[in-house]
């Protein structure tokens, strides 16, 4: 499938999603569906999914999400997941075929400017999705116009980087060996984007959602089942992973070896897990 073309504020997130890092996560698809699946679920929990709802599933991914989703619809009910990463996408569809499943559609386009028919969802999930907004108050806008009066919307994102040691212990390791990135500008879409849960307020508020309620959810994240299966899981999916793109095989090789003397308490008899910390929000159309 051809590319989405980036356009709009959020060309640097489309041209980001469709390029190498598109096509890295959607070689790592499995391996991120199993580590973020409970928290994933928690949120759709909250959501309050029920047979028959029309629901939107923002920055589905490869699906997994939406699928999961769709049988808690019904037959009755409608999804639509919306992505702008076609890489993702396209291991969605092939999925979606192999499924059958036909009360599902997947959306390669940018939910910020989705031309969505007004009134027509129930319900508006993500599962790390909403963070990539360049300005997220008008992407929620934009949501908020689907979505039917009385709708909820319910989201996770990650909390601060100190409180994931699944993403703080790589790059701390990272930064003991290459120079620190230039610092972002307040508000870069980004994963931690969403960890000032004062922020979460305001956008929301701000893009005419109300009953706002930001829950804390720590969990317990598994990255493989040994050291050496973990510390390619992390140095692959965290922040640490850009700092490393570019590093030599020498700086590589050290990082990892660190990584994994530090990470080496984490195994359990279920594999190797670490602690991470998010937030679940939820809130309805006024």
């Amino acid at each position: 499938m051809e590319r989405l073309e980036p356009t709009g504020l959020n060309a640097p997130q489309i041209t980001y999603w469709n390029g190498p890092a598109g096509d890295k996560w959607a070689r790592l698809d499995d391996i991120q569906d199993e580590i973020l699946e409970a928290v994933g679920l928690a949120a759709m929990d909250v959501c309050d999914i029920r047979f028959g709802h029309s629901v939107l599933d923002v920055g589905c991914g490869s699906g997994t999400t939406t699928f999961k989703i769709a049988h808690r619809v019904g037959d009755k009910g409608r999804v639509v997941g919306i992505d702008v990463s076609t890489p993702l996408l396209d291991v969605g569809r092939a999925r979606l075929d192999a499924q059958q499943i036909g009360r599902v559609s997947l959306e390669n386009s940018d939910a910020a400017t989705f031309p969505f028919e007004t009134g027509t969802f129930d319900r508006v999930y993500s599962r790390f999705g909403v963070m990539f907004f360049v300005d997220p108050i008008a992407a929620f806008v934009n949501i908020r116009n689907g979505v039917k009066a009385g709708g909820r919307i319910v989201f996770v994102c990650w909390q601060e980087l100190k409180k994931n040691p699944w993403m703080e212990i790589p790059l701390r390791i990272a930064l003991q060996h290459l120079p620190p990135p230039p610092p972002p500008e307040p508000g870069t879409p980004g994963p931690l984007a969403f960890a000032d849960p004062e922020r979460v307020r305001r956008i929301l508020s701000s893009a005419g959602f109300e009953g706002l309620v930001i829950e804390p959810l720590e969990a317990s994240f598994a990255f493989g089942h040994d050291v050496s299966v973990a510390v390619d899981r992390l140095i692959q999916m965290g922040p640490a992973s850009r700092l490393l793109s570019k590093a030599s095989a020498d700086t590589i090789a050290k990082v990892r070896n660190e990584l994994g003397n530090a990470i080496a308490d984490c195994r359990t008899d279920s594999g190797v897990e670490i602690g991470g910390a998010t937030w679940i929000v939820s809130a309805t159309l006024r």
